[in-house]
């Protein structure tokens, strides 16, 4: 009798939700998943880019093992008082699943301290920090993550490597490093496992306008000497997803971005 096979197909059959993967690093982790046969369900606040994504996961000519049996998505807003009522309504268009997958992200609020209020500190976590605990609290208390599933939530190397004008994004990022490591131990008696990805500059449509010299700065400003694009970030959501062992730990997938900090040799 053949052996079975340990490494390859442990997300086969699987349900993967990702909150924000109509674009960037999510659908980079989206199109990986595919890739690895699971069933992806992909959100955004506008329906425009889920039927995009969708028909790009669906497309056998730029997606890897396409099926459109296993793929879908739905809108859900995350910013202001209704996240909530949307996250329970989005859950349960989703049903029961076994990854949860939190890369969804406004643009930056990128300003001076002196220039920052309480709105748009406040705003500037609504998002990125208030969806995100969120979307664990409605998946796991609403009964769709299902026990032995895990969370894998998306930080940002800023709160490791201070940069000018990026304090209020920075602290929301660092709290979410606690957050990760709370909920791992909090849901732990659920047999769920909670993880946090902390990107550096990765090649999003963010910067899609952005001129070619600031590009090449931001590119040379890390150790790898290039900006990673969401494909590379990808396969590390995905080995979270995969080891049973790895559960309130934070990955740096960042290029080395703490370059800046070192001597360059």
């Amino acid at each position: 009798m053949p052996a079975s096979p340990k490494f390859t197909g442990q997300l086969k059959g699987k349900k993967v939700v990702i909150v924000g993967g109509s674009s960037g690093i999510g659908f980079g982790v989206a199109q990986a998943a595919v890739e690895e046969g699971a069933h992806v369900i992909v959100s955004s606040s506008s329906q425009e880019k889920v039927d995009r994504a969708i028909a790009r996961l669906n497309d056998a000519e730029q997606q890897y093992n396409a099926d459109a049996s296993r793929v879908s998505g739905h809108t859900v807003n995350l910013a202001g008082p209704e996240a909530e009522a949307s996250l329970t309504a989005f859950f349960k268009q989703v049903g029961s699943f076994d990854h949860l997958i939190y890369t969804a992200g406004d643009a930056p609020k990128t300003l001076p301290l002196k220039d920052h209020t309480f709105q748009t500190i406040s705003e500037a976590g609504q998002v990125r920090f208030i969806g995100a605990i969120l979307a664990v609290k409605t998946a796991v208390y609403g009964g769709h993550l299902q026990e032995g599933g895990s969370v894998v939530i998306t930080l940002g190397a800023v709160y490791h490597y201070p940069v000018p004008d990026w304090t209020i994004v920075a602290g929301y990022a660092g709290g979410l490093s606690a957050v990760v490591r709370s909920l791992a131990f909090e849901l732990s008696g659920r047999n769920i496992r909670v993880n946090g990805v902390s990107p550096g500059p990765v090649k999003t449509e963010m910067y899609q306008e952005a001129p070619e010299d600031f590009l090449n700065k931001l590119a040379s400003s890390v150790l790898t000497g290039r900006l990673a694009v969401p494909a590379d970030i990808a396969a590390t959501y995905l080995g979270l997803l995969k080891s049973p062992s790895i559960t309130g730990e934070i990955i740096n997938d960042d290029s080395g971005s703490y370059a800046p900090k070192q001597e360059r040799r």
